[in-house]
């Protein structure tokens, strides 16, 4: 059986694929968030349970250790009630299929590499038509993938591996939407474009959203310091590959 990354609780004594993008994603956090780097190992043990608690301790979370609802969202995977809709991972997409989920994929893309940007066109619609097709054909190929345009369960791995952003709308105010793992990718990315947002602390507070103003302003698109789908899009334009 596979298991996607987030259609299980994950605590300690689990194993698989899923503990393995958990173990991925937590290293690629800085330690004042996770701690020291941990074994990748697809095995969730007393190391990958530390890690875990401190994200959850700096996040303001429950430290129990477990990855359930609430810290699946703040690693920028909306689950259950909190996806509004087809949880990403639920199912493969290809051409036709339509949904929360294809919209998920389309900003996860868009916002990554300008190859895949520039494949889609456009901002994320929800629709899997031609242009996400050769956006996925594009991603399989960098990643030895085979290039059917499908995403299955291994193009979903890799897409959890390599692509940062996109499970949901960011931006500053009380809703768990102000922080996470994907605001901290979103500070990363806004620094290397040259708009400082401040520290690299996974927190969208005052200077990340004047940071998304400032570069919504340059791009010429609708300036509301909020990143959903067209400002994804034009991150991932200006990103070199």
């Amino acid at each position: 059986m596979v298991n996607n990354f987030g259609s299980r609780i994950l605590c300690k004594g689990r194993t698989g694929d899923d503990v393995r993008v958990l173990q991925t994603l937590l290293n690629h956090l800085p330690g004042t968030i996770t701690g020291p780097d941990i074994v990748v190992d697809g095995d969730f043990g007393s190391q990958t349970q530390a890690a875990v608690r401190k994200f959850q301790t700096y996040f303001g979370l429950t430290a129990d250790g477990q990855v359930g609802r609430n810290t699946f969202l703040y690693l920028g995977q909306a689950t259950g009630t909190a996806a509004s809709g087809r949880v990403f991972g639920s199912r493969h997409l290809r051409i036709g299929t339509s949904g929360r989920d294809v919209w998920i994929l389309q900003n996860r893309l868009a916002s990554t590499a300008r190859d895949y940007a520039q494949a889609l066109g456009v901002p994320a619609d929800s629709i899997f038509g031609r242009r996400t097709q050769a956006a996925v054909m594009l991603f399989q190929g960098d990643f030895e993938l085979t290039k059917d345009g499908v995403v299955g369960n291994r193009t979903l791995y890799q897409l959890y591996l390599h692509t940062f952003m996109g499970g949901r709308v960011l931006r500053s105010d009380s809703s768990a939407q102000n922080q996470g793992f994907d605001v901290y990718f979103l500070q990363k990315k806004l620094t290397g474009l040259g708009y400082s947002p401040g520290a690299l602390d996974g927190k969208f507070g005052p200077r990340t959203e004047a940071a998304v103003r400032s570069f919504q302003k340059a791009v010429n698109i609708a300036v509301d310091g909020e990143v959903g789908p067209v400002t994804f899009y034009h991150l991932g334009l200006r990103t070199t590959n």
